[in-house]
């Protein structure tokens, strides 16, 4: 876990696409609920909140490297939600070309963002990933004695890696879409709003008086996923 014990939570970017007639993209209508439901969660964790609106490609990459540029060092964390239409390998400007994932993340990384070095950097995407709609599927149970997965490549014990401290939550899976209604929004920014408020202990939010306190125990169990 990380503990959330800087002078400020960190800085949310929500970059919100939804006028795509530069293209042959339909508009994202119900995204604007999308975008004023993560306002009021993520500035009630204590985040302050920029908002970028229609963005193409080459501006959601500057507006990412904006927020690199900013001093980091007081915060805890900083936060990414995109909301857009996506492909398999990215999401999409409102010009119609494509951000990959890579590239989105990359802009915050230690090499570009020294001041997050070692801070979690959360990434939320509200994008389809392709065209298919997702079949239903059954639980299966796994055997205990199955061998666990390991990487033979060695990190040198005075670094840490790259991607490392990351949090990157899609709302769907490779070449499927993602769901969004015109009156509520998407499924996948429903639902995260209504965890992210889920999060504060009952204790806390019946009992405690001190809010710093009260939102690092939200952020605290908020970012308990250290990478991707």
């Amino acid at each position: 876990t990380y503990e959330m014990k800087g002078d400020r939570r960190g800085f949310c970017l929500i970059i919100n696409n939804y006028d795509f007639r530069a293209c042959t993209l339909g508009n994202r209508e119900g995204t604007d609920i999308d975008k004023e439901r993560l306002e009021v969660v993520f500035k009630w964790l204590g985040f302050e909140v920029l908002v970028e609106q229609d963005c193409n490609r080459h501006q959601i990459l500057q507006v990412l490297r904006n927020l690199a540029a900013r001093d980091h060092t007081p915060a805890d964390c900083a936060v990414c939600c995109v909301l857009s239409h996506g492909r398999v390998e990215g999401i999409c400007g409102v010009d119609g070309e494509i951000v990959t994932f890579r590239e989105l993340i990359e802009t915050l990384s230690p090499n570009e963002c020294p001041s997050l070095c070692k801070k979690p950097k959360l990434f939320f995407i509200q994008a389809c990933r392709g065209n298919n709609n997702q079949p239903a599927a059954f639980p299966q149970t796994c055997s205990e004695d199955e061998d666990m997965l390991f990487s033979d490549a060695a990190v040198p014990r005075d670094s840490i890696p790259e991607m490392a401290d990351y949090l990157l939550a899609m709302s769907t899976v490779p070449h499927y879409v993602s769901y969004r209604e015109k009156s509520r929004g998407t499924w996948f920014i429903q639902s995260l709003c209504h965890s992210l408020q889920l999060l504060v202990p009952r204790c806390h939010s019946e009992f405690n008086t001190d809010e710093n306190e009260a939102v690092r125990d939200r952020l605290t169990v908020f970012t308990m996923a250290r990478t991707v």
